[in-house]
């Protein structure tokens, strides 16, 4: 084991995988899947680049395998509500011509979502998610999808 996986993070370690496309088929399911709910923006994938490795670094080795499907499941079972959702926040709401919910206009927001359904999850995503980016981003979407504040 090197010197690095005794000084480095989870998330620089999920990083590292990130980069070497150990998450390319869960962001290609939520890419794909975002046309369904949002009108298609240009996206900064300078976001993604810095969300994905947080989120990844919250699943288990055995979630990581599963969770192209797990992904497609939230989707499916709350299809309706993140169409509401998108439609009301989205890139193209007023709330987005404001500054607001910028997480929204970009396909990880959808992963984002799935990790706040479960209370382990998206207490573990704050844990997570504290220090390493912006508390806004979280909070915004966390208070959207209906489960308050978490930093």
């Amino acid at each position: 084991m090197s010197t690095d996986a005794y000084t480095s993070g989870p998330v620089d370690r999920a990083a590292e995988e990130v980069r070497d496309g150990a998450a390319d088929m869960v962001l290609a399911v939520a890419v794909r899947s975002y046309a369904a709910f949002a009108v298609h923006v240009r996206f900064d994938d300078s976001m993604t680049e810095e969300v994905l490795p947080v989120l990844w670094s919250v699943l288990t080795e055995e979630e990581r395998a599963a969770y192209p499907v797990r992904l497609e499941e939230f989707m499916n079972t709350y299809r309706e509500r993140l169409e509401r959702l998108y439609a009301e926040y989205g890139p193209q709401s007023a709330t987005a011509r404001h500054g607001r919910r910028e997480l929204l206009a970009h396909p990880v927001s959808l992963i984002v979502l799935e990790q706040l359904v479960e209370v382990r999850s998206r207490y573990a995503l704050a844990a997570r998610w504290n220090g390493e980016l912006p508390d806004r981003w979280l909070n915004d979407i966390s208070t959207t999808w209906g489960v308050g504040t978490l930093l």
